[in-house]
């Protein structure tokens, strides 16, 4: 069903744990991203414990969307015009806005929805705060340096404060990155309702316990931590060390709304029941049987490969509830592994990029007819790319739409160049080893100095490609703080 200007729907938020709505404004025109036209939907402030219904209709307003940093203003987004299974229609409205909308994604899961509404409990007194923040040049003191009033992050590498509590100073802070432990540190964040975001690591502690924090996104060191209680507003925990972890994680709801991902290896976190979504990041070998056991309530799973093998991918089917599922970089499995859409009905988001060609194909056949699939199965890969490309990071680049083919063949080479002259140095030291290793560090900087597409993601990979090859060195001939030292100083990206 194709959605029409005017028409009002009503659909379950999970964030919320309610029903919300929203309207079709208008329908846009085929623009340079589609040759499709686009349904304008406009978030409502609604929100209920049954759905909307038609009595209703007349008393509906627009959502205005001003949390954290936004300005305030209607939430409006460009999305494709057939209509999700899970949306309902109520009933037909004059539009409220025919207003331009430049932002692009899927029908709207009612995040940012969530998001207002978490914002409009905070008391006005501090939201205003916030917001008066947000415009200061003013400047104060973290740690004894010189921090501006407006700042949304801090590290305490680079503000090295003793008491958590002098980060009161900074009222619009929602980001903070701690490389050691602070005493008060959980008192500070249970007294902040904006800091959503903390990084931990070398903390230390073999309990942690983050009730009563509005932190939803936890990046976290797992070495010798035994046991964990998330906030809970905590949505995704992110592993920060390699390998298996020996916590026990308490989450609300048994992981109900929470999304784990780990790197490398996974241990199966039973206690978790009703986990939501697991991503595996830097994946060489991974083995699915069994894990639709632990986690049977599961809704996303994406697995990015280091590239790697998938095995006994097969065995995906049995997550019946798998609402979102991609791969990345994954090899290893057979045409005849890819579900179908009668064993994963559920299914409306499935992405697989850099997979075998013949296995792509299938993909393709077997799900190109599902009515609002959400299907991208791209890079299909011969055998002979998977030999030439087994250790190169850089490999993402090789296909994507925004990257010259041959800055990402650039990159590979200049990769694998660099890491040849950093292990023979470390190797084999001579009596300049750490001059010329600056000089290898030096030259691998300047060449992605030179290419003008790099942003957040492309400036992640180039400093972990970087931070791989001085992880894998023999030894301790080479100063490595001193090589990311000079990258860090060197790059203009």
């Amino acid at each position: 069903m194709k959605a029409n200007a005017g028409e009002v729907y009503t659909v379950y938020n999970q964030y919320l744990k309610r029903y919300t709505a929203c309207q079709v404004a208008y329908i846009a025109p085929p623009d340079t991203v589609s040759e499709q036209p686009w349904a304008v939907i406009l978030s409502l402030d609604w929100a209920g414990d049954a759905p909307l219904t038609a009595e209703e209709l007349p008393h509906l307003r627009p959502l205005y969307k001003d949390f954290m940093y936004w300005p305030r203003d209607l939430h409006l987004l460009r999305v494709p015009v057939e209509i999700p299974p899970q949306y309902t229609l109520v009933g037909i409205l004059p539009s409220f806005t025919d207003q331009p909308c430049r932002s692009y994604g899927g029908w709207d899961n009612g995040y940012e929805v969530y998001l207002q509404t978490r914002w409009q409990a905070v008391p006005e007194k501090r939201r205003r705060a916030f917001k008066e923040a947000m415009e200061s040049d003013g400047e104060t003191e973290i740690g004894g340096i010189p921090v501006k009033v407006s700042s949304h992050r801090v590290m305490d590498q680079y503000a090295p404060f003793d008491s958590a509590l002098e980060l009161k100073a900074l009222p619009c802070l929602s980001d903070l990155i701690c490389e050691r432990w602070h005493p008060d540190l959980l008192e500070f964040l249970r007294g902040n309702p904006f800091l959503d975001e903390l990084t931990l690591l070398n903390h230390g502690q073999r309990t942690l316990d983050l009730r009563g924090t509005s932190i939803r996104k936890l990046m976290l060191d797992m070495t010798g931590l035994q046991e964990l209680w998330l906030g809970e507003e905590t949505e995704q925990l992110l592993f920060q060390n390699k390998g298996p972890d020996v916590c026990t994680i308490h989450a609300t709801e048994d992981g109900g709304g929470l999304t784990l991902q780990f790197i490398g290896e996974y241990r199966p976190h039973t206690e978790l029941p009703n986990l939501w979504g697991l991503h595996g990041i830097q994946l060489k070998d991974f083995d699915l049987t069994g894990l639709a056991a632990v986690h049977p309530h599961l809704k996303e799973l994406r697995l990015w490969g280091a590239p790697g093998n998938l095995q006994n991918f097969s065995a995906v089917r049995k997550f019946r509830e798998l609402t979102n599922l991609s791969t990345f970089d994954l090899f290893g499995f057979r045409a005849d592994d890819i579900p179908t859409p009668e064993q994963m009905p559920e299914l409306r988001w499935f992405w697989m990029t850099s997979l075998p060609e013949t296995e792509a194909k299938a993909a393709k056949q077997i799900w190109k007819g599902k009515p609002g699939m959400d299907l991208r199965i791209t890079k299909p890969r011969k055998p002979e790319w998977l030999a030439q490309n087994l250790d190169n990071p850089f490999r993402g680049w090789d296909g994507a739409e925004h990257i010259p083919a041959t800055s990402a063949k650039k990159a590979a080479n200049q990769y694998r160049k660099t890491r040849s002259q950093l292990m023979k140095l470390a190797s084999e030291p001579c009596e300049d080893a750490q001059t010329q290793a600056l000089e290898a560090v030096a030259a691998y900087t300047q060449t992605f100095n030179k290419m003008r597409f790099i942003e957040t993601e492309e400036r992640d990979e180039i400093y972990m490609a970087l931070r791989g090859i001085l992880d894998a060195l023999p030894g301790d001939t080479l100063q490595k703080d001193a090589l990311i030292e000079k990258f860090e100083e060197l790059r203009d990206f």
